[in-house]
């Protein structure tokens, strides 16, 4: 006992590793049971307190865990006496063989290296050095079974190698059967109570901490043992904002009610709901927003016998709420700083609303005299008796935009001669929420107009002029977007992080929506301003890469569908001759302009279709000439708008009408088709339809390039010989049950779809299918209770069966399989995805269409890109990040980029600069060995 126990003390008597001692199954537990092991260990008496302890299971076992001492703690726990299992078992043959194989394969999966479930998965991260403290059940001699707190450390000799290991443990049954009780008297949900992430605090009548669980351990620094019976929740919280909530309430409920839990809980006592935020103070004294949910606990008798707050971190969305505030006060400076122009922001009415420094130099007035002031003001007598002001804002209604120039007046009588641009500021339901007015004092300038004679000079002058503020504006735009993009994407990130929070109230959902909504829309006319810049600045280039044209026209196809259907259009995507397998050339700027003219065609087509052209002009050895066409049949262009329908920011009337769009893709569409060597032309009649074409230069890949890029391998059917296998489709949206028809039908499948779990059971017993793909959420019976019916026949546990989710959390997935699915697919998904799952869940065979051949571009630096890529990651982990990427789960997408990293850590830094900027795509194409790492 004296060599085992003497690896837990150094050469001065301190502990080595106090952990090794536990006084309750709780983490305040753990700690009180720390320090009294070090006050032990300091005053030698360590071995005595442990061993002759009642209290704790103290088991010691050699290097290959034999058990050498058995106390009798242990004893009285698990029944056997120290003789009958010294030298003859291990701690793994009292334990839970099969809690044994969970812990084996999670210790596995967390530290990359395969684990053995028995004596090796208890101890191995004690073998390691780690702290290792967990729960597991106890198998004692008459059979039954207990859970435990374990916590084991490694016994260790001067030289350090493993001697053995203690396992030190303390029955958690009286803790289990308290949560038990709380949970049938509906006082607390077991998912909430054992959250990490929810701070669950119990009192009694008088506000005295009764149960304090460990999300709120982790949240506030204190221990279980430091607060129940001791403390109220009032006394961690802010005093000023008890007091202020206190008046709020007597205020608003009529009656005096005192600071302190009282202010806390007056709502639930009253039995009305109350969710509100404050501010918890930490032991450490830090401070940090929570959203608190109070409930009053009720006995039988409906008499309070307490209350439950359950509250949660709101740092993330005060993080959230602080960066838009940034952007907000960062764009407020910018339109501050502009002196050259007066920016004024007006109501629906015409009032001055903002008034920025440009303004007061131009206009001589100061903010604090004309905020609330008509906009009137500022136009001559004449000007304002025949009512220009209101005509102004009235065209400005009508079409959007107003610009114009005239006189104006200045505070001290004096005119100026302006330039004036009026837009309508409207909310996403098209409503007039007010006006933005920028003038310019072309005093100046007129003057000099007027002074030349020469029409050619005044001609050359406004040209250097324009193309000086184009050089400007095209400066300005690029730092905006920069500065403004950089906090959005943090924005973006944790707006979609905190989506997948299962526990977010509704109204928590709803304000995550519309910040993520905006978030998007923001982002995504940034990038676009961005991106004119770069082309303006002539900061552009292409980024050359081997891809699959035709499988960029069936992605496009299938990406558009929905959105014809919807219309009731015609849509085709006709491949004019044989098209090249494999080419060359920037398959991301082809892509976008794909989707920008067909997109238009579709926004401005109401009746008839939209058909899609593409064919090879003309070849030259490796090099080749594309032709595409995009034509519609939708409301056409007027001859005169047709010359600025490239410019940008300009809109034709028909986009001005339904108010979509910002004027940009088309001005970027035709700056990247000139980048390939090409131009874009239109030819277009009003109510008839519009017909989009151009040209581009390509290189035609050699066989091979392609073989590692999963995209290329597509399904064109069933090996012959095989069954015609059945497969019924349980979706309540027509949409989904459209697509996955269309989707295997093509395929080879016989295919049949119903709206409900009902009637797939009844399907199911009539039809026979080979595969089910049972969506979890259908009206009448959902996908879960069908699977159980169909599991509990005597046939059901024949046929295969894939859940399928909109939901990207690991819980639905685990619930799927646990209630009987054989695999789980989640929504939106790719169809190799699900293609492949079918093909492992029946044992078939597919077709599959030829790949193309090895890639031979002229250009050396293409030639160099390609050799640099480095080898594809193993088929596994494609598997899983195509799944993470195909339901955009950006957190499972890190998690598997991290494990990437301990292989090869320049491609996990490629991967997570990608998958942190959305591009889901160019993450494949690095796991997958087929982009470069430059």
């Amino acid at each position: 006992m004296e060599s085992l126990m003497k690896p837990l003390m150094d050469d001065k008597g301190m502990a080595r590793n106090p952990e090794a001692l536990l006084s309750s199954a709780s983490p305040a537990g753990v700690r009180d049971a720390v320090r009294r092991a070090e006050t032990l260990l300091k005053t030698g008496a360590l071995q005595k307190a442990i061993f002759n302890s009642a209290n704790f299971s103290c088991i010691a076992t050699d290097e290959k865990g034999v058990i050498q001492i058995f106390n009798v703690g242990a004893e009285r726990m698990l029944g056997y006496t120290a003789a009958s299992v010294i030298n003859r078992i291990t701690p793994a043959d009292i334990s839970d063989p099969k809690e044994m194989i969970v812990r084996a394969r999670a210790l596995s999966a967390e530290l990359f290296t395969p684990i053995t479930p028995g004596f090796e998965a208890l101890v191995f991260k004690a073998s390691r050095g780690i702290e290792d403290i967990y729960e597991l059940t106890y198998i004692r001699k008459d059979g039954s079974r207990f859970p435990a707190v374990v916590s084991v450390t490694a016994l260790r000799e001067s030289q350090n190698a493993i001697i053995g290991y203690l396992l030190i443990g303390t029955d958690n049954t009286a803790r289990k059967r308290a949560e038990e009780a709380l949970l049938n008297a509906g006082s607390l949900q077991a998912a909430i109570f054992d959250s990490a992430n929810f701070s669950s605090i119990a009192t009694d009548e008088k506000g005295v901490i009764q149960i304090f669980n460990v999300g709120a351990e982790r949240m506030l620094g204190y221990a279980a043992a430091d607060v129940v019976n001791r403390i109220t929740p009032a006394d961690i919280s802010d005093a000023h904002e008890l007091v202020a909530r206190a008046e709020a309430l007597s205020l608003e409920l009529g009656t005096t009610i005192a600071p302190g839990f009282e202010a806390l809980v007056f709502k639930a006592s009253r039995g009305l709901e109350d969710i509100y935020e404050l501010t918890y103070i930490r032991k450490d004294g830090s401070r940090f927003p929570a959203m608190v949910s109070v409930t009053a606990l009720r006995d039988i008798q409906e008499h309070i016998i307490g209350y439950l707050l359950i509250g949660t971190d709101n740092t993330a969305r005060k993080k959230i709420e602080d960066q838009l505030r940034w952007t907000e006060e960062s764009f407020r400076l910018m339109v501050e700083s502009v002196s050259d122009y007066a920016i004024v922001m007006l109501d629906p009415l015409g009032r001055v609303v903002s008034w920025n420094s440009g303004a007061q130099r131009i206009k001589g007035y100061c903010a604090e005299e004309i905020v609330g002031q008509h906009f009137s003001r500022f136009y001559l007598r004449e000007d304002i008796d025949r009512g220009l002001p209101q005509h102004d804002l009235d065209v400005t209604n009508a079409q959007g935009r107003f610009e114009a120039e005239g006189w104006r007046m200045r505070k001290d009588g004096s005119k100026f001669w302006a330039n004036v641009v009026v837009t309508a500021i409207l909310d996403h339901q098209g409503n007039l929420r007010g006006y933005a007015k920028l003038t310019r004092d072309l005093t100046e300038h007129r003057k000099v107009e007027g002074e030349l004679t020469d029409a050619k000079l005044v001609a050359e002058k406004a040209k250097e002029s324009a193309e000086i503020a184009n050089r400007a504006k095209s400066a300005f735009l690029a730092n905006m977007s920069h500065e403004i993009r950089t906090p959005m994407n943090a924005i973006l990130g944790f707006s979609q992080l905190m989506m997948r929070d299962v526990e977010l109230s509704s109204l928590q959902k709803k304000h995550l929506q519309t910040i993520n909504r905006s978030g998007e829309r923001l982002l995504s006319l940034i990038n676009g301003i961005l991106e004119l810049s770069k082309i303006e600045a002539g900061r552009l280039a292409l980024t050359l890469a081997a891809f699959d044209l035709n499988g960029m026209l069936d992605e496009l196809e299938m990406m558009f569908r929905i959105s014809t259907d919807e219309k009731n259009l015609r849509f085709l995507v006709e491949r004019v001759g044989s098209l090249p397998p494999c080419v060359v050339g920037d398959e991301n700027k082809l892509l976008q302009i794909f989707i920008n003219l067909i997109g238009n065609a579709i926004k401005f087509t109401r009746s008839g279709g939209v058909s899609v052209r593409v064919g090879v002009k003309s070849r030259s050895g490796m090099a080749l000439r594309l032709m595409v066409e995009v034509e519609d049949t939708g409301a056409g262009i007027a001859e005169a708008e047709i010359q600025k329908l490239f410019q940008p920011f300009e809109q034709t009337e028909s986009g001005r009408k339904i108010q979509m769009g910002t004027g940009l893709g088309l001005a970027i569409s035709r700056e990247f088709v000139r980048l390939m060597g090409g131009d874009i032309s239109v030819s277009s009649q009003p109510n008839k339809g519009s017909l989009f074409q151009f040209e581009i230069n390509l290189e035609e890949g050699r066989e091979g390039i392609l073989t590692k890029k999963d995209r290329m391998r597509r399904v064109t059917g069933l090996q012959p010989g095989q069954k015609i296998f059945r497969i019924l489709i349980a979706d309540d949206k027509d949409d989904n049950r459209i697509l996955l028809s269309q989707m295997l039908e093509r395929t080879g499948f016989d295919v049949r779809g119903v709206i409900n779990g009902e009637q797939a059971v009844q399907q199911y017993e009539t039809w026979r299918p080979d595969l089910i793909l049972m969506d979890t959420r259908m009206p009448v019976m959902n996908g879960y209770e069908a699977i159980q019916r169909i599991r509990a026949g005597a046939a059901g546990k024949k046929v295969k069966i894939v859940s399928v989710t909109a939901s990207a959390f690991d819980e639905d997935r685990k619930t799927a399989l646990e209630i009987g699915a054989d695999d789980f697919l989640g929504k939106p998904f790719r169809e190799e995805v699900l293609l492949e799952k079918i093909k492992t869940l029946l044992k078939l065979e597919y077709v599959y269409a030829d790949a193309p051949s090895v890639l031979q571009p002229e250009k050396e630096a293409a030639v160099e890109s390609l050799k640099e890529r480095p080898p594809a990651l193993p088929e596994t982990v494609m598997i899983r990040l195509r799944e993470a990427t195909g339901s955009a789960d950006l957190d499972r997408m890190l998690e598997i980029i991290q494990q990437v990293e301990k292989q090869d850590a320049r491609m996990a830094g490629r991967m997570r600069r990608l998958a942190e900027n959305f591009e889901y795509q160019k993450v494949l194409d690095v796991a997958a060995g087929n982009e470069g790492m430059c």
